[in-house]
């Protein structure tokens, strides 16, 4: 079986790796955890519920506390229309990435752009101080941007 990986450097590596007999493969890991449920507790107690879309976006308002400031400060996850990713030169790493994401296009983007400005107030890196909260969370996130529930990878 053939493994291509593609860096955040946007260069490739291509791996050859033999699969024993009558096995096929089940997983892969490179480091990145990925959880069974979208509803986890962290570390401190609180709890949160998020999910990954293929292509690796976050589902959910309940983010790390990274990327909750991304969100609300405008740039570049809220911010930044199509036109800007691909016409200014300091947006080129943006638009490197989604130069490989064929399943992001201009209409999605404007419009969960959009949406991330109307409801930029509800993202957060807070969690919550139940599991019942966080999945209210989850579900109003679904709701807001017209998901329908997706299984964790």
């Amino acid at each position: 079986m053939q493994i291509i990986i593609t860096w955040s450097n946007g260069m490739t590596s291509q791996l050859e790796v033999p699969v024993p007999e009558g096995a096929t493969p089940l997983r892969a890991s490179l480091g990145i955890i990925h959880h069974d449920t979208a509803l986890r507790q962290r570390q401190g107690g609180r709890w949160e519920c998020n999910s990954i879309k293929p292509g690796g976006a976050l589902v959910g308002y309940c983010m790390c506390q990274e990327m909750a400031m991304l969100v609300a400060g405008g740039h570049p996850v809220e911010g930044l229309s199509w036109t800007s990713i691909w016409n200014e030169p300091e947006n080129h790493t943006l638009a490197s990435v989604i130069a490989r994401c064929p399943w992001i296009g201009e209409a999605d983007w404007e419009r969960d752009r959009l949406l991330r400005i109307a409801n930029k107030s509800k993202f957060h890196s807070s969690g919550h101080a139940t599991e019942e909260e966080a999945i209210n969370c989850y579900q109003q996130f679904l709701t807001d941007f017209g998901h329908e529930e997706l299984e964790t990878i």
